[in-house]
Parts: C-alpha cells; sequence; structure tokens
C-alpha cells in the first residue's frame, strides 16, 4: 500500500492513509504500507502499543536529502508547493526501494491511497502487479457564476486550476499511473473527467471518505426563542465559499430568520469577510473564531443547529462527517464530495446548475430561513443526519471499497494472499537512504 501521507490520530491526508491501512488489514489482507517520514514518532508509538492488526507492516522511509528539502520548504512557509515536489520525489524513491526491497516478497497487488488528489500519480503501477488507484479527488470545479464576487487574484488561481486539471490528461506520469492501473477510483465525476477517456473505462465514482473517533452526539432541541445557531468550519478562502455563508446569513435574516453564523478557522480571506459582514449589517450575528483545537472545534459542533458549508469544490470534507456525527443538518452547494455525502433526508443541496450566484445565496438563504421557521424539520433532519454518520464510519467504508476491489481486481481477495508473505507482527521498518 502506497500512503505518502499516513499517521494516527490526524484528519486529512493522514488520517485517510492510515485509516485504510488499518482496516484493510482487519479485513483479513496482508497489508504493507510505504510511507514517508512526517509521522514516524506516531507511528512508532502505535506500533509499541501492540493493538494494531498482526497482519500489518509498515516502511516508514525518506532519503535524507528529500527530507531537507521538505523541511526547508515548510519552514519558509511553501507548503502546497513543498508537499507538491516532494511527494512527486518520494514516488521516485518508492518504487526505486520497492523494485529492490521486494522484488519476490509475493506481493498480490499495489494499492495507491495518498496522495489523494488526482494530481499527485504513482509510479508502483510499473511494478507489473495488479495496482489500484484512489479513491482520488480534486477534479472539482468551481463554476464560472460563482466566481463572480472573487478578487481578481482568486479568479485567476481557479482560472489556472481549470487549466491545470485539463493538461492532467496528458502529463505523462499521470498517462502512465492510469494506463497501469487496474481499477481507478475517484470521489466525484468531476474527478472522473481528469483521467484521460480512454481509461475511464477502468474507474468507479466512490467518496471513500471515512472518519473515526468522533464523539456521536444526540441532536440538539432548540429553546423557545432561540436563535438558529450555524456553523462553518474551514479554511477562510473564497473557495471555500465562506463569503457566500454570510450572504446567505445576511439574506435570510432580511426576511425575518433569526439566525446566527460561527466561523471556525484561519486564512487569507478573514479581512474580506469580516469587511463583508460588516457591510451587510450581520457583524454582530457573525462569530470570527479563528483556529481551534479540535476538541473545542467538537464542542461547537455539539452545541449548533446547523452546518452551513457552501464549498466551490471539496472533494471529501470531513466536517460534513463531523456535522453528521453531531447530528446537525447540512446545508450545501451540489458540488463536489458535499454533493453526494449529503441528501434531503439530511440537509439542502443548493442545485447550482444554470444559476447564477445571487440566486445560489437566495437558495441557501431559503435554507436557513426553513430551517429556522421549523423546528420539527430542523429535528428530523438532525436525525437522519446522525443516523447517516453510521455509514461513513472507516469500517464500513473500506469494507466497500474492497468489495469493489475484490470484484474488479481477483487477486485481491484476502484468501489469494500467498503464505510466506504474511507478516508475523506489526512493525516499523524502513532509514533514510541517501
Amino acid at each position: 500500500m502506497s500512503a505518502f501521507s499516513c499517521g494516527p490520530g490526524r484528519g486529512s491526508e493522514p488520517g485517510v492513509g492510515w485509516n485504510i491501512a488499518i482496516e484493510t488489514a482487519r479485513l483479513g489482507h496482508v497489508v504493507h504500507v510505504m510511507t514517508q517520514t512526517e509521522c514516524r514518532s506516531e507511528i512508532e508509538r502505535e506500533v509499541a502499543r501492540g493493538d494494531l492488526p498482526p497482519n500489518l507492516t509498515f516502511d516508514v522511509f525518506m532519503p535524507v536529502w528529500l527530507e531537507a528539502l521538505r523541511d526547508r520548504g515548510l519552514k519558509l512557509g511553501l507548503f502546497s508547493t513543498t508537499w507538491h515536489l516532494v511527494n512527486f520525489l518520494w514516488q521516485f524513491s518508492a518504487l526505486h526501494r520497492a523494485r529492490r526491497l521486494y522484488r519476490s516478497a509475493g506481493f498480490d497487488m499495489v494499492h495507491h491511497v495518498t496522495l489523494a488528489g488526482i494530481r499527485y500519480p504513482t509510479l508502483l503501477g510499473s511494478l507489473g502487479l495488479p495496482t489500484v488507484v484512489g479513491p482520488l479527488g480534486g477534479g472539482e470545479r468551481a463554476p464560472f457564476a460563482l466566481r463572480k464576487s472573487m478578487p481578481a487574484k482568486e479568479w485567476f488561481t481557479e482560472l489556472l486550476r481549470d487549466i491545470h486539471n485539463v493538461m492532467l490528461r496528458f502529463e505523462p506520469l499521470n498517462r502512465s499511473a492510469f494506463k497501469n492501473a487496474d481499477l481507478i477510483i475517484v470521489r466525484s465525476e468531476a474527478s472522473l473527467l481528469a483521467v484521460p477517456a480512454c481509461y475511464r473505462h477502468k474507474a468507479v465514482v466512490d467518496v471513500g471518505m471515512g472518519m473515526g473517533g468522533a464523539p456521536e452526539a444526540a441532536p440538539l432541541r432548540r429553546e423557545a426563542g432561540e436563535p438558529l445557531k450555524m456553523l462553518y468550519a474551514g479554511r477562510l478562502v473564497y473557495w471555500k465559499g465562506g463569503h457566500l455563508a454570510i450572504r446567505a446569513l445576511a439574506a435570510a435574516r432580511s426576511q425575518g430568520a433569526d439566525a446566527s453564523l460561527d466561523m471556525v478557522g484561519s486564512g487569507p480571506a478573514r479581512q474580506d469577510f469580516e469587511d463583508l459582514a460588516r457591510s451587510l449589517g450581520v457583524s454582530q450575528y457573525v462569530c470570527f473564531r479563528g483556529e481551534a483545537p479540535r476538541d473545542e472545534v467538537m464542542s461547537l459542533f455539539r452545541r449548533r443547529h446547523a452546518f452551513l458549508f457552501p464549498s466551490l469544490h471539496d472533494a471529501a470534507p470531513t466536517v460534513i462527517l463531523e456535522a453528521f456525527a453531531s447530528g446537525l443538518p447540512v446545508i450545501c452547494l451540489g458540488l463536489g464530495g458535499p454533493a453526494k455525502m449529503v441528501d434531503a433526508t439530511c440537509g439542502y443541496v443548493v442545485d447550482v446548475d444554470g444559476r447564477s450566484e445571487e440566486e445560489c445565496v437566495r437558495e441557501l438563504a431559503n435554507a436557513i430561513v426553513s430551517l429556522a421557521s421549523n423546528e420539527d424539520l430542523r429535528l428530523a433532519m438532525a436525525e437522519a443526519s446522525a443516523q447517516r454518520y453510521s455509514e461513513y464510519k472507516w469500517p464500513t467504508v473500506t469494507a466497500a471499497l474492497y468489495a469493489e476491489i475484490e470484484k474488479r481486481v481477483p487477486r485481491a481477495s484476502p484468501s489469494a494472499q500467498p503464505e510466506h508473505s504474511r507478516a508475523n507482527g506489526s512493525c516499523v521498518l524502513g532509514s533514510n537512504g541517501r
């Protein structure tokens, strides 16, 4: 299993790599994870505890020069560029290491898990083994109509992203990864379009995102006269839709809805969003809380009545699952992962097709008004949201993934594993080769 990013007790990419590895081993597969050194200490602690499946092993490695490059880039604050470059170079190191150390190990399949973006190909498909890639996201895009209120810099950034997604179909390493794959799992139809057309017959769409460790909470009933307290959690950037959330709140209040909004997170657009709230006359109803520890954020989820998240191109946001775990109805746009994760039983998905930005904001506001004015409806959605969380727990998600994999890649069944490849205990291997 190729999991560039993999570590316990973390969200985002490390959590995806870690949880899929753990749950795949619990399904009975012998899993050997190749990962880089970012989470080495956390992995070593988990291994030392002795609670991991005995058929799960780790090879934690990164060349010294590449570690130095990574640390230097992160120190300079070049987070996105650094991780993109380091992942790209690490894939070559992983291929060389696999050929050198595992040529006769008897593996039946390669599964590339993280980085889980359509822009981050694996080279391990060239080993000649049946190969599964994904789930992958990142092909989602913001409709041009919903870029109207973006500053020029953000607008052009989105345009460059669109161009890059189209160019991915012709990029040699991506084409090679998809050509060598027996199964390509993508998180949305938009990401499917980033796969070259000649390889799409090997692809399936599955959000493939789970969650574990979130305390489940019973839906919270609003007291008589209590406002609808909504929560937004995410980076304060335009493509996450924070400005649309504020505009929707203002429009809902203009219709008489008694509602407020807490915004958790930081980002370069915070000042813009604060100015927007003031200009719309709702600054007293919008609380910017900044970054907060996970425990504090989960406490906020449990003390709010709805989750407002009009993101423009998220593939599989964990905050939606945190809302489900907390029994919150979700209001989102019909874009990316949220459109597949939320349905009419547990929230409102605003259809964006053919609609202007103003029309989408109006529909978001109408959803807020509905929840604020009908507590029985909100509670019914809250209960459905809590029930929906059970579908997104990591054991359930991974079992569904591997049911599809075993159906399409015959040698992926546990019984097909050669006996000599079975591990006799979880361990951490690896060193920083030069």
